[in-house]
């Protein structure tokens, strides 16, 4: 047994004791019944946010009451900005509309700007897929280039740069003197992956271990580093970031600031009910998030598309991390926009 199963059992065993203890059920028996859940995804088909989406959407009616039917319903733009703020103020508060989101909309928030009308800190969070931090990678041919100030710089590029693993880019750039430029503009995954088979991008960065294995299958790149606190058990042998970093680590002002871009990717892909979501009809989900991910058919399939390193988080581990990541001073948000307009990457959501 995983600790991620000890962890969902031991979860389940306190909800079955509270209720013995004269707990009320977390919602009528067969509240779903003829209804429809709609999974509203803040990104484009084919990649990890949408992926993550649609394997809940198959398997999350199982293990709700009355057994609805599930549709997945791509939103993208922005980063996540477009289907954020639809959610916030247009969604469903009666559990039948939910978001996929990823880190990425919680950058967007941290952020800011005239254009973001959602708050993160208020959406009721059913649990979150973490598929493990991550990898920076850059093309074999432009890897001299990187280190080269007299060469022409690297190309990096996402969506918007707002993604979490852009941290990784900025602070080795100011660490290491990187030859480096960021482009935005991509659409999504599929999009950034094809632009860097074919030289459009030069540096990128994912966690989906299967586009990796097959970049480094087919001699595109190297590794650099990656993200997070600690090693994914799949890239054992890659240093994360801060290993990489060494005696460069920032400290301050400028570690709040990594922290606060960097971290959201810890959570990864959240799932949240709308913030007026009831309590009860809330347990329920989180109840039936708790059976799903011991499914030992979702568990395999969660292998098939994240590999070996993926984990699930409850509902209330994935509130609390994302009051801390967007919990920030106004001297973090001044620092962070600094750095933003500083590399030439967008500062605001305007």
């Amino acid at each position: 047994m995983t600790s991620i199963e000890k962890y969902i059992k031991l979860t389940l065993m306190v909800l079955f004791l509270w209720t013995l203890l004269g707990g009320t059920a977390p919602a009528d028996e067969g509240y779903y019944n003829g209804k429809t859940l709609r999974i509203i995804v803040t990104a484009s088909a084919g990649g990890g946010t949408d992926t993550a989406s649609r394997l809940i959407a198959r398997f999350l009616p199982k293990y709700l009451p009355g057994h609805p039917k599930a549709l997945v319903q791509n939103m993208p733009g922005g980063g996540g900005l477009l289907s954020n703020n639809y959610f916030y103020n247009k969604a469903r508060s009666d559990g039948t509309d939910l978001l996929g989101s990823s880190s990425s909309g919680i950058s967007n928030y941290n952020r800011g700007g005239p254009r973001v009308k959602f708050n993160p800190r208020e959406y009721k969070y059913i649990g979150a897929t973490n598929r493990g931090g991550s990898i920076l990678m850059i093309r074999k041919d432009a890897k001299a280039r990187l280190t080269d100030p007299n060469a022409k710089p690297v190309v990096g590029g996402d969506t918007d740069g707002t993604r979490s693993w852009v941290s990784m880019l900025v602070w080795g750039k100011d660490a290491f003197n990187w030859n480096y430029r960021h482009i935005v503009g991509y659409l999504g995954t599929s999009e950034m992956m094809l632009a860097l088979r074919q030289g459009e991008l030069e540096m990128w960065s994912t966690a989906n271990p299967w586009i990796i294995e097959d970049l480094l299958k087919d001699g595109v790149v190297e590794l650099i580093a990656q993200a997070g606190s600690k090693r994914r058990k799949d890239f054992a042998n890659l240093p994360t970031f801060f290993e990489l970093l060494g005696d460069k680590r920032p400290t301050g002002i400028s570690l709040q600031a990594y922290k606060a871009w960097a971290q959201p990717a810890e959570i990864d892909k959240p799932l949240a009910a709308h913030q007026d979501t009831p309590d009860n009809i809330l347990q329920m989900l989180r109840t039936a998030y708790a059976k799903m991910v011991v499914d030992k058919d979702y568990v395999k399939d969660a292998d098939k598309f994240f590999g070996s390193g993926w984990a699930a988080l409850d509902g209330k581990t994935t509130q609390r991390m994302v009051l801390e990541v967007t919990g920030l001073t106004q001297e973090v948000k001044d620092h962070t926009a600094m750095l933003r307009k500083r590399h030439g990457l967008p500062s605001g959501t305007r």
